[in-house]
């Protein structure tokens, strides 16, 4: 029988309630729970269909259990709801993919070009290799079920291979990968190997997704893999024959979710970037210690050992390990720990990280939220001849996501694309905010999967040109040659009316142009980047403070086309002014940060520029920003829009 139910756990507004959702069966002969199905995840108030295949030869109830979280949780004291719609039963084959192997291979099917047949059993008649029982009995006990398996006894040579196909799969959407889950039984001396391939219709073409090789005991073991495609495909099991004939392997319980999830075991994901950190970081590791440009480390914890007990995200428990930053030394606002993946083949093809992310800042001081950031970068991947460290070489980091400060106090799923035709590898940056000693950022369960996929959470999306100065102007060029009049980072000894930062509340981390000249028109500074296109509207949006003789302190933003490598032209041409901000109507002698945006036409790269001019005072930066459609410009204080 099937299940199909819609379950929906919802944020209302700034309430976050993550509980447990479970379906469960009872027996009614043996008055026995067996859970079918859970999940501990937010949908951000999205409907999701869920599938269960599962097997009763009793008469049976079905119950569906809502479970809260533990009054000592943070998201305890936050408001939510769990919901259910559209409960049906239905046969099994109208669930593509599922199968229990109880009652024949479901819809999946032996090929005809390999050089044997998976088969199904109900339990081994060698005892030095093969399962005793299907996955559901050695669980929950009761008569053996059934399962598939590849029979290695005579006349099985070493290196024969079975492949099981599934049925074809439609593409796969950008936003719509799936989470393969499956049990594993791999005992005995001469195991082989167990691969999971997606076969591409269109092309023909195998691409091996998850692999693990060897015994692993007399046990049924989970496994899981996301996947994903641009074209038709279809899914295969292949098992290889091992070294003599105690090879058996088996395979039970194949399930499908909607949504990415990291392959597991993690010796079965290799260096795909996959990682949910419970054995080690996966090839993921921290900047190496020669002309490191980061001022902290990375560090994998126990959620029993965080500052507040949390859980982590792979088994929702405080037992289980995430990667947090680094305590272990006292930082400043601003300081940064990078972490980088393995290396990545470059690919035409966009491609896509999944991770889940938390950021909780329990107290928020007056000044405002100053918990930290988090980012994700692209940077071309060190040659095998060159020094892995990722500050040796100072290579471009192009950044693909980033959220700063409080979002809430829960795990949080997260994605963004990237394509690079280049072997490529993806840094995390944690930023430390100016009070972080009362709060938390943390990231597991880092998964890859193939497609155009959307940044989420929307909030989160980021543009080449964004820049919040907390220790470089970023992609932003001075063009100035004059070492006194020009735009500038702020520092501790150095920085307007002891103006603090917009992004985490510290004394540095903006940049800023504070110019005295006798000329009064005052000499024009400017700040240069270019912007990729975005294919539509897009808003571009900052911070700013102006400080100094406000009637003659200036703040102007131009767009202009891209230059060749080529072009004589000059970045102090004039470009097309679109806002204009005088300091006449401001408290210049007491600045403080006002927010700005404007409208733009994204459908073509552009180069964006900050021009300042004064002859006593200035204007400060901080917080660039750029978001897909339309935005109302603001029209306080002199602002002048230019159409």
């Amino acid at each position: 029988m099937r299940v199909l139910l819609h379950p929906i756990l919802q944020s209302e507004g700034r309430y976050v309630f993550d509980g447990l959702s479970q379906l469960l069966s009872r027996d009614g002969d043996h008055g026995q729970d067996v859970v079918l199905w859970e999940t501990r995840d937010s949908t951000d108030g999205k409907w999701r269909t869920a599938e269960v295949v599962y097997t009763c030869r009793h008469p049976h109830q079905i119950y569906l259990e809502g479970i809260p979280r533990e009054p000592s949780q943070l998201s305890r004291r936050y408001r939510g709801f769990i919901a259910i719609d559209d409960v049906m039963f239905k046969t099994a084959d109208q669930c593509p993919g599922h199968c229990t192997f109880d009652g024949g291979l479901c819809d999946w099917t032996n090929e005809q070009q390999d050089d044997f047949d998976w088969t199904l059993g109900r339990g081994s008649q060698n005892p030095a290799t093969g399962p005793i029982m299907d996955r559901a009995s050695y669980t929950h006990g009761g008569s053996s079920g059934g399962y598939a398996f590849i029979d290695s006894s005579f006349p099985r040579r070493s290196g024969d291979r079975a492949r099981l196909s599934s049925r074809e799969f439609s593409s796969t959407k950008g936003d719509s990968p799936l989470c393969m889950r499956f049990w594993t039984h791999m005992y005995g001396n001469g195991i082989g190997t167990l691969r999971v391939i997606v076969h591409d219709v269109e092309d023909d073409q195998d691409r091996v997704i998850w692999s693990l090789s060897g015994e692993a005991g007399n046990a049924w073991y989970q496994g899981q893999v996301p996947i994903s495609s641009f074209t038709a495909f279809k899914i295969v099991f292949e098992g290889e024959v091992g070294k003599n004939n105690l090879g058996d392997i088996a395979i039970d319980d194949l399930s499908f979710a909607p949504g990415a999830c990291p392959s597991a075991p993690q010796t079965a994901a290799g260096l795909s970037g996959d990682c949910t950190f419970e054995i080690d970081e996966c090839g993921w590791a921290n900047v190496g210690p020669a002309s490191r440009t980061d001022e902290m480390d990375w560090e994998r914890r126990l959620g029993s050992n965080a500052r507040t007990a949390i859980s982590d995200h792979t088994i929702g428990s405080p037992t289980g390990n995430f990667m947090t930053l680094s305590g272990l030394s006292v930082q400043r606002a601003g300081d940064r720990a990078w972490m980088t993946s393995p290396s990545f083949n470059g690919s035409s093809k966009p491609r896509c990280i999944s991770f889940w992310y938390y950021m909780h800042e329990p107290f928020i001081d007056t000044s405002g939220p100053s918990l930290g950031g988090l980012k994700v970068y692209t940077k071309p991947a060190p040659s095998a001849s060159s020094n892995n460290d990722l500050a040796y070489h100072q290579p471009k980091m192009t950044p693909i996501w980033r959220l700063y400060n409080q979002q809430a106090p829960v795990w949080k799923y997260a994605q963004a694309k990237f394509m690079e035709a280049e072997p490529v590898q993806i840094v995390f940056e944690g930023i430390h905010g100016s009070s972080r000693a009362n709060g938390f950022v943390g990231i597991d369960d880092i998964a890859f999967f193939e497609g155009d996929c959307t940044t989420m959470p929307e909030s989160a999306y980021v543009n080449e040109g964004e820049c919040s100065f907390e220790k470089d102007m970023c992609n932003w060029k001075n063009t100035s040659s004059d070492l006194v009049y020009r735009w500038q980072l702020a520092t501790i000894t150095r920085r307007p009316a002891n103006l603090p930062d917009k992004t985490f509340g510290a004394p540095v981390g903006y940049a800023y142009f504070d110019i005295f000249s006798q000329n009064p028109q005052g000499p024009p500074v400017r700040l240069v980047s270019m912007v990729p296109a975005t294919g539509d509207r897009m808003c571009f949006s900052f911070w700013y403070a102006g400080f100094g003789a406000g009637e003659s302190t200036v703040l102007r933003v131009l767009t202009a086309e891209p230059k060749s490598p080529d072009s004589d032209s000059s970045d102090d041409d004039e470009g097309t002014q679109v806002w204009k901000l005088t300091a006449a109507n401001l408290n210049t002698q007491s600045p403080i940060w006002r927010p700005a945006q404007v409208s733009m036409d994204g459908s073509n790269p552009m180069r964006i520029i900050l021009e300042g001019q004064a002859n006593n005072g200035g204007f400060a930066i901080d917080d660039i920003s750029f978001h897909p459609g339309e935005c109302t410009s603001k029209l306080n204080l002199k602002l002048h829009l230019v159409h």
